[in-house]
């Protein structure tokens, strides 16, 4: 199969980048995690060992993404050198329909601003879809607030929140839709 008809690997550039992002964050603070609830054995429970085999369990999933990435990209690039050499003779542009077609940026502005999100977050990401109802019962422990805070606080949250969500469901389907043309 030559590369014109193959598909180009972009999904594995996003893995090795935002999980080389994500490595390089949380890989300092890892070896901390680790054996700080060794450090103290009267702290040592069930809990931290817990955190520590999911902490571990991200970390090699991670990295397990990256490998099977980068032999994505590695065997996409085989088979483009091959193609190259099959097809010297005739001089053709690998990327000829690409050139043709007019390319649409924002769905990649919408996933890399996810990707951002996810990566800056780190391991907080979790706390995201109840972070509306915390800042809403946060809101609500001065006197002087007015009993419209919390409910507007939940709504513009979780609207963000769908919002995103529709935006990346569209971005994701226009980038298949034009993978296929």
């Amino acid at each position: 199969m030559h590369p014109s008809n193959q598909q180009q690997p972009i999904w594995a550039w996003v893995v090795l980048i935002g999980g080389g992002l994500f490595l390089f964050t949380s890989l300092p603070g890892l070896p901390f995690i680790i054996f700080m609830t060794f450090w103290k054995a009267n702290e040592l429970s069930f809990f931290s060992l817990i955190f520590i085999v999911i902490s571990l369990a991200i970390i090699s999933v991670i990295i397990w993404g990256m490998k099977r990435a980068y032999n994505a990209l590695r065997d996409y690039n085989r088979a483009k050198k091959a193609y190259e050499l099959e097809s010297f003779q005739e001089p053709k542009l690998l990327n000829s329909h690409s050139s043709e077609t007019k390319k649409t940026i924002w769905p990649w502005v919408v996933i890399g601003l996810g990707a951002l999100l996810i990566v800056g977050a780190g391991p907080g990401i979790i706390m995201l879809p109840i972070a509306p109802l915390f800042l809403a019962g946060m809101s609500t422990d001065s006197g002087t607030t007015p009993d419209y805070v919390p409910f507007l606080i939940i709504v513009i949250g979780y609207g963000l929140m769908a919002g995103y969500v529709i935006l990346l469901i569209k971005a994701i389907k226009t980038l298949k839709a034009k993978n296929k043309v």
